[in-house]
């Protein structure tokens, strides 16, 4: 096999598609182009590959691969591996009771052709990167741009690039949500970049050499001076803004002055300090009126960032070696992979995004392909997966060498690599028994027992209750987001009559907002000092009100609102049950999803799945998690048309497990669903079990 594999039968789908993708990144489009898939006796012959490497190595140390699991087990790993939920009751019986010897081959690729692949790609991906979508607007548009690029199968080293060149205001390019998350935190944000993209900790490096690795702290202020120097400000609303305030200024221009007849008329040099002194109260005039109008555009540069030439990384003030002195600026240089300095200070980003993403960047491709074998297999070839070093050792090197061929070959599709590796023999096999130690890289016998991530849980919870898997994505994020693109232009292109009105009013909102604040503070201290109930009953009703107040006085601070068409408004426009991905990232605590380890999205790839009391409790007494009391899920009213104990045992066997009950469980759990109590408490034993938590 060539070095050539799989590209051959994609280059001519991949040229065509590539302008219209990167067309509808920033369009807001919906998402309707994809990679065309690899043919199905390439995916089978990599996947096939992998599996004697893996074999061989186990041999050679004296051990062997785990049998292959039972179809039952192996369908419902599939649906929560690759669409991240169970499977419901109807797909369960059709692949169950289906008589083709090749189906299993036929449910990965169904499932990984699905929008449900895509949902359950977003949610790993957001907590790797972070995204938090109520963050700004800016986070909105990260959130929609990214489970675009993952839908339409961008490739994931163009993906990277386009977020770490990205650049200018959020509506033309949302991929700079990747930079505005880590606002004033510029060091922080790229320690993050070289963890999560290649892997290299050098964080510790920021405030001295580092202990456990080779990086002095001058070698990653000279790495970081790549992304050191931007300001958060939009070009079109400067423009804008002093387009306004040129155009406010006085029409009328000042008298000339008159020279007296007995004395001469001024030269050349007196005529030029005029002009100047006359063009510098212009420009204090302009400065002025930019204060004044100046508040509009608050959310243009909360929302934006622009490379600044003129700004240097410098070291620290507080900088202890001998090889630079402190606060003295730096230089962009790479330390490894393909070298490069002497960088343009415009050019600094996106030389930066280059070398990233560069095809001989030694951790680029592998770090990528290291991580997607842990999210399908539990476990790295390398542990921990963020933390490498120039002399690592993974597990099955030769294995990892492939992957990472694997991963070039496909050119970066993540789905398609993806399906390489559901497709191994090492994805149908019984899970491990031991669980291999953490931060240590293992022999690959099978996969690792593992619980239900907090989003599975939640999309599998969707599925009792709705009886569909509710796979389509939702427009929600998408129509927000084209809402406030569309009230972003609408006040760029405004009339400057129209501005100075609105400037107007924004400013009579914003003195109301802060008087009414000062109210509430002083109805609480009022609260405090009051003495009876009736007193303090009447306190709370005025506080409430005065809150309300507050809040419709904030919405009319905000200048964008204007310009909100009667179409900005479609309550109840998605009536769908919506997935995890769907809600904005990250949930609130007390939510099921943080309960169960969901991500707060502070760092990267933070979710985790630790048993907890409370945990268990929810699935007792939540009524969230109640699928047999609430008289309108599915499930409840499959159950109440149902006469005999036995087929309502076969239901939720079916519909919980993804398979039949055993004739042992008939007979001992039948009776139980004659009675609802008893129907009720055996679904919620059945819900805490580790047959319906884990992923075996």
């Amino acid at each position: 096999m060539g070095s050539g594999f799989f590209q051959a039968t994609r280059l001519t789908a991949g040229l065509a598609a590539l302008a219209a993708l990167a067309a509808l990144a920033t369009a807001g489009a919906p998402a309707a182009l994809r990679a065309a898939p690899l043919p199905a006796a390439e995916v089978r012959e990599m996947a096939a590959r992998i599996d004697q490497l893996v074999e061989r190595d186990l041999h050679q140390a004296g051990l062997e691969p785990l049998p292959l699991t039972d179809d039952a087990t192996f369908l419902r790993r599939a649906y929560l591996g690759i669409i991240g939920r169970i499977p419901t009751e109807a797909e369960a019986r059709r692949f169950l009771e289906s008589t083709d010897a090749d189906r299993r081959a036929r449910l990965i690729d169904e499932l990984t052709a699905s929008p449900g692949f895509d949902s359950h790609l977003f949610n790993w991906t957001a907590d790797l990167l972070r995204v938090e979508t109520n963050n700004q607007k800016h986070g909105l548009g990260w959130h929609v741009w990214l489970r675009r690029s993952l839908a339409e199968d961008k490739p994931w080293n163009q993906l990277v690039n386009e977020m770490l060149a990205a650049e200018g205001h959020c509506v033309d390019d949302p991929a700079v949500g990747y930079y505005l998350r880590d606002r004033n935190m510029q060091l922080d944000n790229f320690s993050n970049s070289m963890q999560v993209f290649l892997g290299r900790q050098i964080g510790c490096a920021q405030c001295h050499d580092h202990p456990f690795d080779d990086w002095s702290q001058f070698d990653y202020y000279r790495m970081a001076a790549f992304t050191g120097g931007f300001n958060y400000r939009s070009r079109d609303a400067d423009q804008k803004l002093h387009r306004l305030a040129v155009d406010t200024l006085p029409a009328d221009k000042p008298a000339r002055a008159v020279t007296p007849r007995n004395q001469p008329k001024p030269g050349k040099k007196e005529q030029a300090q005029r002009k100047r002194k006359l063009q510098q109260q212009r420009n204090r005039n302009i400065q002025q009126a930019k204060r004044k109008f100046r508040p509009l555009f608050n959310e243009f540069n909360r929302n934006a960032l622009i490379d600044d030439p003129r700004r240097k990384l410098k070291l620290p003030e507080d900088y202890q070696y001998s090889d630079a002195e402190p606060e003295s600026a730096v230089a962009p240089e790479t330390l490894f992979g393909p070298r490069v300095g002497g960088v343009a200070p415009q050019d600094r980003r996106t030389s930066f995004a280059d070398w990233v993403t560069h095809r001989d960047n030694p951790y680029f491709t592998k770090v990528i392909a290291n991580r997607l074998w842990r999210r399908t297999f539990g476990h790295g070839l390398h542990e921990p997966v963020d933390d490498w070093k120039e002399d690592s050792e993974p597990a099955h090197p030769e294995v990892l060498a492939l992957l990472e061929k694997a991963m070039r070959d496909v050119d970066h599709d993540l789905r398609q690599f993806q399906r390489i590796l559901f497709h191994t023999r090492i994805f149908q096999r019984q899970s491990a028994a031991v669980e291999p130690a953490m931060g240590v890289a293992a022999p690959v016998q099978g996969p690792t027992l593992r619980r239900m991530s907090a989003e599975q849980l939640f999309d599998s919870f969707l599925v009792l209750r709705s009886g569909a898997g509710c796979d389509e994505p939702s427009t929600r994020h998408g129509d927000r987001w084209q809402d406030y693109r569309d009230q972003v232009h609408r006040m760029l292109e405004a009339s400057t009559d129209d501005l100075v009105e609105l400037s107007k009013s924004v400013k009579q909102a914003d003195e109301a907002f802060r008087k009414a604040q000062s109210e509430i503070r002083e109805a609480r201290q009022s609260l405090a000092d009051a003495g009876s109930q009736e007193q303090r009953k009447s306190i709370r009703q005025d506080i409430e009100r005065k809150r309300k107040r507050v809040q419709q006085l904030n919405r009319e601070r905000d200048p964008l609102r204007a310009f909100a068409s009667p179409a900005d408004d479609r309550k109840g426009r998605n009536n769908q049950p919506l997935r995890a991905s769907e809600h904005p990232a990250p949930f609130r605590p007390g939510t099921l999803v943080r309960e169960f380890g969901g991500s707060d999205r502070q760092t990267s790839s933070s979710r985790h799945t630790i048993a907890t009391i409370p945990q268990a409790l929810a699935l007792l007494n939540d009524p969230k998690t109640d699928i047999i009391a609430h008289p309108n899920t599915r499930l409840a009213r499959q159950l109440r048309k149902i006469e005999s104990p036995g087929t309502r045992l076969d239901l939720l066997f079916h519909t919980l497990y993804a398979r039949p009950p055993s004739a042992a469980e008939t007979e001992r759990f039948a009776p139980y669903t004659d009675d609802p109590t008893a129907l009720r408490d055996l679904t919620r034993a059945m819900l805490t079990s580790n047959e319906f938590l884990f992923i075996r």
